[in-house]
């Protein structure tokens, strides 16, 4: 079954397509300084054109924010954010978008959720580097550097990977 997992915040989108755990498309939509949602949805659609899958994964809302760290309003954003891209998203292609909390899907994907004193997106690249070659889908900024982005790609494949 080929799995679309979504990590979608206010500002970027990554997505990852898998099949039997085998990555078929990577990447991620910038979707910052975008009011509307449609327009961010439709952004995320074109991004997805050349790709098919008959699940789609998201990550449920505010899991892994710390009390304090962000903004309410921030938060509101990104709620109705993951909402109604989300729904957007369900009704474009027909499938019902599933949401899985972070800890669970990296559980699902690597056998634990987490390290003790390791943060969670350094544990999630540690993991992935040991399953996969990122090579194909890694993107560069100008100065050569992995784009920071990427860790949303992976975190994406995780909840491909949990799906």
């Amino acid at each position: 079954m080929k799995i679309l997992g979504l990590d979608l915040s206010t500002t970027t989108c990554g997505w990852v397509v898998t099949e039997d755990k085998k990555i078929l498309g990577a990447g991620f939509v910038d979707i910052a300084g975008i009011e509307s949602y449609k327009e961010k949805a439709d952004l995320i659609i074109t991004a997805l054109a050349n790709h098919t899958f008959e699940k789609i994964i998201i990550e449920e809302s505010l899991f892994g924010f710390a009390g304090g760290g962000t903004s309410q309003q921030i938060i509101i954003k990104l709620v109705k954010n993951k909402a109604v891209v989300g729904y957007i998203l369900e009704n474009h292609y027909n499938i019902k978008v599933e949401s899985i909390h972070a800890q669970t899907a990296r559980k699902k994907a690597f056998g634990m959720a987490r390290v003790k004193g390791i943060k969670p997106k350094v544990f999630v690249k540690e993991q992935v580097e040991k399953l996969y070659d990122m090579t194909p889908w890694t993107i560069y900024n100008k100065k050569g550097n992995e784009e920071k982005r990427m860790e949303d790609v992976r975190d994406a494949l995780v909840l491909s990977l949990a799906g």
